[in-house]
């Protein structure tokens, strides 16, 4: 396949929906020659903070001279950023190869399968010539028992390209829980992270935040690393033996980032907000228990890392300085601020809330806000509505999206003093912000809203 044709297979696939579970995930990894059994993984999973914690992990990694492979979900501004080298997104030509491969490998094995179910219906045996085609199929399609998933997919994808490439370590995201996700088909781990839990997806993990951790903490298999936790969180995970990481303390915010300590060292995190010093903390716990396994990573290297970390649309802050380089076909205009984040659950929207006092305090605001309609919207709208003199709302580009004038009629009941404005689209909504009165612009919610501030 070309990487268009690429893109239009795995879309086909992820229309027809999910079915969770692992068993049908190994199977796809034994056909492709278990690329992950060759490879070594710290697995993260958590409600909020597994992308930022990812990408703190691999800029230490590469600091410390390791080949990294990190595999994130949901690509935020471009597809192929599923899929990181080094840090860099595998380019266009990649994607298409080892989709193609993964591809191929399924629909020989669907046609082996069809090809035996024929010959045990008719008494005879035949040899399976003919190759299925490439169309869509559903996860639910029983007609060879055999049908991956778009999540176990992608996750063969990055598998057999981080074995190819020759990665010294690979770092994986969980798409979703960790008991049940594709990512935890994988047997063996150097280490689990898990980063803060709180309620979200509750109708497939679970009502309560003992039970949510319950899933999350599936994905242990030996050393694990946490931060302190709710209480219902933090039971479960010490039965299943995760240390804790200490407090940080001495947060000072600077522009670029911010200073803290932990354990008696003084860091710098690119990374803004003090929820980032909690994911900071995690990985340099991570790196105390990869050092017990025998991994060479400097004092030197790890601070390179917690400074060089970038993950776009966490407490993202921008400028007019950043015009000629970001990748976002906006104009910030002078004086002004453009600030991003992906905050769509309640403790995301607390984690916001606090980092804009601390960097905007004194500031006028306006607010773009677009949201899925099964997250805790309302919770959101609660948390930070009371922060801005103007709200915009928009509806992501996703089927599963709240529109805009229902996300309007739940802002409003919360915040009836401000000038609440239904727009639709997330680009006119931020460059109508930017042209107003406000000082800075707060773009938060669903992560797909922000693709479509690359578009031209």
């Amino acid at each position: 396949m070309f990487y268009r044709e690429a893109l239009d297979y795995i879309r086909g696939i992820e229309r027809a929906g999910s079915d969770y579970g692992i068993e049908r995930m190994r199977e796809l990894l034994a056909l492709l020659g278990n690329p992950d059994r060759k490879l070594k993984f710290v697995h993260v999973a958590g409600t909020n903070g597994k992308g930022s914690v990812c990408a703190m992990l691999t800029a230490v990694f590469r600091a410390a001279g390791y080949r990294t492979g990190t595999y994130n979900s949901p690509s935020v501004l471009c597809y192929n950023e599923r899929f990181l080298l080094n840090g860099e997104p595998l380019c266009d030509d990649d994607v298409a190869k080892y989709m193609t491969e993964v591809r191929d490998a399924i629909e020989r094995e669907r046609a082996r399968r069809a090809a035996t179910a024929h010959s045990e219906d008719d008494g005879t045996q035949k040899n399976c010539t003919r190759t299925l085609s490439p169309a869509p199929y559903s996860p639910h399609d029983n007609t060879t028992d055999f049908c991956p998933t778009a999540f176990e997919i992608e996750t063969a994808v990055a598998l057999v390209a981080f074995f190819d490439k020759g990665c010294d370590v690979c770092v994986l995201e969980t798409g979703l829980g960790g008991r049940w996700d594709a990512t935890n088909a994988v047997c063996d781990k150097e280490l689990a992270v898990i980063t803060p839990i709180g309620l979200d997806h509750c109708a497939l993990l679970g009502d309560t935040i003992a039970e949510i951790a319950e899933e999350k903490a599936a994905i242990i298999r030996d050393l694990a690393v946490t931060c302190p936790q709710e209480e219902g969180a933090a039971e479960v995970l010490a039965r299943a033996g995760a240390r804790v990481t200490g407090e940080v303390s001495d947060v000072t915010v600077a522009g670029d980032g911010q200073h803290f300590v932990y354990e008696g060292k003084r860091y710098f995190a690119r990374l803004k907000g003090r929820h980032q010093t909690v994911n900071a903390a995690l990985a340099i716990e991570a790196v105390k228990a990869l050092r017990e396994k025998g991994w060479k990573i400097s004092d030197d290297a790890l601070s390179k890392g917690l400074k060089d970390a970038v993950w776009r649309v966490r407490f993202e802050m921008l400028t007019e300085a950043d015009n000629a380089k970001m990748p976002y076909k906006v104009s910030i205009p002078h004086g002004k601020a453009l600030i991003l984040d992906g905050a769509h659950n309640p403790h995301g929207a607390c984690s916001l809330r606090e980092a804009l006092i601390d960097y905007t305090d004194g500031k006028n605001r306006s607010a773009v806000f677009g949201v899925l309609a099964d997250k805790d919207y309302k919770t959101v709208a609660k948390t930070l509505a009371p922060l801005f003199d103007e709200i915009y709302t928009v509806t992501p580009v996703s089927p599963r999206a709240l529109d805009c004038n229902a996300l309007a009629d739940t802002v409003k009941a919360v915040r009836s003093c401000a000038d609440v404005t239904a727009v639709g689209g997330v680009k006119s909504a931020v460059e109508r912000s930017l042209a107003g009165g406000c000082d800075c612009t707060v773009v938060f919610g669903s992560l797909t809203l922000f693709s479509s501030l690359t578009d031209k």
